[in-house]
């Protein structure tokens, strides 16, 4: 299995270092680190890079470290357990974090404007019932139980979705659990 994820490892660097038309070489000296290490990754003889090599590829290719750790074979531990996680992190990773932040503010905006639109549907179907109670009452009509009893069996299906929770799957997601 860890050979699997060293070679998928090499061949997302190796895609990236050759979409931004570096060599390996360059990718090295931008990465502080030493050409053949970059080979060996790409390769898949090195298993495991040291992190602050992939913190650096991570950097200059303008990837995700979290998931250039993953490939590597680190586990949930290595990536998100330690004093300073700030070395674990790189440039892609947070802004995935911030696109994930903007998609989950607006989600909540639509959500609530939802919701707002389903109360105000709310408020006239009960403004109007109190209407037909206060006309029958100055008409002295009666109005039937039954009449009233259809209208807020109408209304009591459009409250739900306003008593639902929000779904917890559209929340931003997040480094640090």
């Amino acid at each position: 299995m860890a050979k699997k994820n060293i070679t998928e490892l090499g061949k997302v660097i190796s895609e990236a270092r050759q979409k931004l038309g570096i060599s390996q070489r360059e990718l090295a000296r931008q990465s502080n680190m030493d050409c053949a290490e970059v080979s060996r990754i790409e390769s898949g003889k090195r298993l495991k890079p040291n992190v602050l090599y992939l913190k650096g590829i991570a950097e200059t290719l303008n990837l995700s470290m979290v998931d250039l750790m993953k490939l590597a074979g680190y586990d949930d531990i290595d990536i998100n357990w330690g004093k300073d996680l700030t070395n674990k992190r790189s440039i892609a990773d947070y802004q995935n974090q911030i696109k994930s932040y903007n998609q989950f503010y607006f989600d909540i905006l639509e959500e609530l404007e939802n919701r707002r639109k389903i109360d105000f549907a709310i408020k006239g179907g009960i403004t109007d019932l109190i209407d037909k109670l206060e006309l029958a009452k100055i008409e002295e009509k009666n109005l039937s139980n039954d009449e009233i009893l259809d209208r807020l069996k109408e209304l009591i299906p459009m409250i739900r979705p306003n008593l639902e929770k929000f779904d917890k799957s559209k929340y931003p997601h997040l480094f640090l659990k």
